[in-house]
C-alpha cells in the first residue's frame, strides 16, 4: 500500500465512523459492517512496508470495539424485562467510541503528513 492509498483508506475509515453514528445510537448490524472494514484495513496495513515512524503511529491507533458489560444493567433489566434499556446503553456507548476513534484517526493523519512533510 502507498502512502497516499493509507491516507485515503484512514479518511474513509473516519467518515464511515461518522456515519454510523449520525443518529447518536450504533447498532450491531453497523458495529459489524465497520469492523469488516476495519478488519480489511488492518490486513493490508500489515502486508505494507511502511518505515518505522508510520508504523509506530499505525500501531498507536486504538480500534478497540469490544462491547462494554453492563452486569448490574443485565441485572436490573432481566427483573424488568426491559432489554431496551441495555442496548440502547450499549449502542450510545459505541456511538461516543466510534466518535472518539474518527478524533483520533483525524489526528493521526495530520501527524502522517507532516511526518512525510
Amino acid at each position: 500500500m502507498k502512502f497516499e492509498t493509507l491516507i485515503k483508506y484512514l479518511e474513509f475509515l473516519k467518515t464511515e465512523c461518522l456515519r454510523h453514528t449520525n443518529d447518536d445510537f450504533v447498532d450491531e448490524n453497523e458495529l459489524q459492517l465497520f469492523k469488516l472494514e476495519l478488519n480489511k484495513f488492518l490486513e493490508k496495513i500489515s502486508k505494507s512496508k511502511f518505515n518505522k515512524p508510520i508504523n509506530n503511529k499505525l500501531k498507536e491507533l486504538n480500534f478497540d470495539l469490544s462491547l462494554p458489560k453492563f452486569k448490574g444493567f443485565n441485572l436490573i433489566a432481566y427483573l424488568t424485562n426491559d432489554h431496551w434499556n441495555n442496548d440502547k446503553n450499549i449502542g450510545e456507548l459505541m456511538s461516543k467510541r466510534l466518535i472518539s476513534i474518527s478524533k483520533e484517526i483525524e489526528h493521526l493523519i495530520l501527524e502522517l503528513k507532516m511526518i512525510t512533510d
